[in-house]
């Protein structure tokens, strides 16, 4: 384990309780009910705020999409973000700007591809495949899309999830809609999407015990899921640096485009023009290297044994919990200069490239 731990409180109710996990499950009920609903707000849009339930401790929220896509005049081109980015922006936030998950339904789709390595999808219905290339002639289509986001760290034991039972407790989420040019190559004018977003929480009850006290499981911890895209101006090496912050790293999820329309690939396979070569985390300068994948298709060799599958969407994964947590975790507090640092192939053109890096941590 890498750095030194620093515990926060939060979300805690006033009157008088007691952290007892094991008695919690006993007593507890489970509730995935009271659905919040949404009209989807159009390209590029932002919905309004989706106002989660003052009740109980919250441990997840279920993304829904229901509607359709009317083509017409002629065929669209699915992008490399089809169909998930329908979902540009996600943040979960608590009592105003305090954002605990600020990513997009590419990200979240990952995190639910990593989660749950048997996983597969059967149930969602667009046209097309993940990660685009599509021709998708005119017509209307149905659209049904999920996503997941885990305000707890694992559904067992609730760490991380967030005690809502308060009315001065405010849980807002907030959806962003991608723009048509960012789902289509391809006469992206020529595509209507309408339809709903619907945000259904899963609640646990609080209990009391004998003596009158709330009962609660362990809500001393917040679960962070957050996104950030930084430059990449030329091939070669990129340092980006990540947010150095208390709480313990658990994932990091990466992925590198040269260009707005050209995502590279750690793929041993990968054409020339969509190449990265290599990949390494860092801290203290550079003077520490604790991982570093030369070709880079060592990390996508060691995601695939870890989830039984390449991760979606060319992303490549640092994983300190899947193996053993107390050994592996990076308590962000301990390192100075954590970086991930990726090695452009010499064969892409980058114009307007960029790296997105997504920090799991608990707090």
């Amino acid at each position: 384990m890498l750095g030194t731990n620093a515990e926060t409180l939060r979300l805690l109710p006033e009157q008088p309780y007691v952290t007892d996990p094991g008695l919690f499950f006993q007593l507890t009920g489970k509730t995935e009910t009271q659905p919040r609903t949404k009209v989807a707000p159009g390209p590029g849009l932002v919905a309004d705020p989706i106002a989660l339930p003052q009740t109980g401790v919250i441990s997840k929220a279920r993304i829904t999409f229901e509607g359709q896509m009317v083509v017409s005049t002629a065929a669209v081109t699915s992008s490399d973000q089809w169909p998930y980015n329908l979902v540009k922006s996600f943040k979960l936030s608590v009592n105003g700007p305090n954002d605990l998950w600020s990513c997009d339904g590419l990200d979240l789709a990952t995190l639910r591809d990593v989660r749950y390595p048997a996983y597969t999808e059967a149930t969602d219905v667009f046209p097309g495949s993940v990660g685009g290339g599509d021709s998708i002639g005119t017509g209307t289509y149905t659209l049904y899309l999920t996503w997941e986001v885990p305000i707890a760290m694992d559904d067992t034991s609730l760490v991380g999830a967030l005690f809502a039972q308060s009315s001065s407790t405010h849980i807002n989420a907030v959806i962003g809609q991608a723009l048509n040019t960012e789902l289509f190559t391809a006469n992206p004018g020529n595509a209507a999407i309408t339809g709903t977003f619907t945000i259904t929480p899963t609640a646990f009850e609080v209990p009391y015990d004998a003596n009158g006290n709330l009962v609660l499981p362990d809500v001393s911890k917040l679960h962070m899921f957050l996104a950030q895209d930084f430059p990449i101006t030329a091939t070669g090496e990129t340092t980006v640096e990540l947010s150095r912050a208390d709480g313990a790293l658990y994932r990091l999820f990466t992925s590198f485009r040269g260009s707005a329309t050209n995502r590279l690939s750690a793929a041993a396979n990968a054409a020339s023009t969509k190449k990265l070569e290599a990949i390494r985390l860092q801290y203290a300068a550079g003077a520490r290297r604790p991982y570093v994948y030369d070709p880079a298709t060592i990390l996508l060799s060691k995601n695939n044994e870890h989830y039984g599958g390449i991760p979606m969407y060319d992303r490549l994964v640092f994983d300190f919990v899947k193996e053993n947590p107390p050994r592996d975790l990076i308590l962000l507090r301990g390192v100075t200069e954590l970086a991930v640092v990726p090695q452009v192939g010499s064969g892409v053109t980058v114009a307007g490239g960029s790296a997105r890096v997504v920090q799991e941590v608990l707090v």
